[in-house]
């Protein structure tokens, strides 16, 4: 099976996941007969910005780190522009499955809330968040400290004479519990949570990341991993900022800032997922623009 195959099914556990939850959330709301909407799920692209992180590599008689590493974050790939064009192309030509591929290339963000009947400024969810850093520079020059090949090194040397692919492309993936808290400005008759929502959000979980690595030797170039990693040190945390507006009752518009941490110290070679490690940890700025869809 191919690796887009493993992407989609990724993908496509967790929407049913999030879907499940809304369901059950949606039953539990038509039941309060209440006219204010409680439960939201909302959907955006974004984008998130450079960062840099330590890289460390253990594997073998070797242990070193690469510091303060320049990490790029594509978050607009394959088109590399707003519009999607690499999605609503293949679409229109009922190209079904190159479509879904497209859909989950670029970052993107998908989360399910719920807010309570009694405290209804007070909300809580799930979110599904897909980022990614990619080492596209080579030619940077980093601090390099550590063991290499059982021989102490600490010197300037050139990323790409050592690490000929590295990023986490498929994405960082966090899955997060999700606590937000909104104003509730600008209330009518119809809209009783409020037309205009400024709110503020924390958010903590465990991490699924995407690593690509092809490590370098010389002439010589390895693939050492390929696959989505889940572990227990592989996690991340965020907070936020925005507001959202709603047109009408069951729709509305948001954009935020935010701000997360990623600590992946979790990841591995894909043929020796017990003996080697994988790790980097860092910050990340985030613009995000997004539709909600309230019941």
């Amino acid at each position: 099976m191919i690796p887009g195959y493993f992407h989609r099914l990724f993908l496509v556990k967790i929407i049913l996941i999030f879907s499940l939850l809304f369901l059950i959330a949606c039953a539990a709301n038509r039941k309060t007969g209440k006219p204010m909407t409680l439960n939201y799920f909302e959907y955006n692209r974004g984008k998130s910005f450079p960062t840099r992180s330590d890289i460390g590599i253990r594997y073998g008689d070797s242990d070193y780190t690469f510091h303060h590493v320049y990490l790029e974050d594509e978050s607009f790939f394959p088109d590399n522009s707003i519009i999607p064009n690499a999605f609503l192309s293949p679409l229109f030509d009922l190209k079904l499955l190159s479509a879904a591929d497209a859909f989950t290339e670029p970052y993107y963000n998908m989360r399910l809330l719920h807010f309570f009947k009694k405290k209804p400024r007070f909300g809580v969810g799930i979110e599904l968040l897909h980022l990614k850093v990619f080492l596209i520079n080579k030619d940077q020059r980093v601090h390099m400290s550590g063991t290499y090949k059982g021989s102490p090194v600490d010197r300037e040397v050139r990323i790409g004479d050592y690490l000929d692919l590295f990023n986490v492309s498929h994405g960082v993936n966090h899955v997060s519990l999700l606590f937000n808290y909104r104003w509730m400005l600008s209330k009518t008759p119809h809209i009783t949570d409020g037309r205009f929502q400024p709110f503020v959000s924390i958010s903590a979980g465990p991490a699924a990341p995407h690593l690509e690595l092809n490590l370098k030797d010389g002439d010589n170039v390895e693939k050492k991993a390929y696959s989505y990693q889940w572990g227990r040190h592989n996690w991340g945390m965020g907070m936020g900022f925005g507001t959202r507006y709603k047109p009408n009752r069951h729709f509305g518009l948001y954009f935020q800032y935010r701000l997360t941490y990623s600590h992946l110290h979790g990841m591995y070679f894909d043929n020796a997922p017990g003996t080697t490690r994988v790790r980097m940890d860092f910050f990340a700025h985030h613009l995000q623009w997004g539709i909600s869809i309230m019941l």
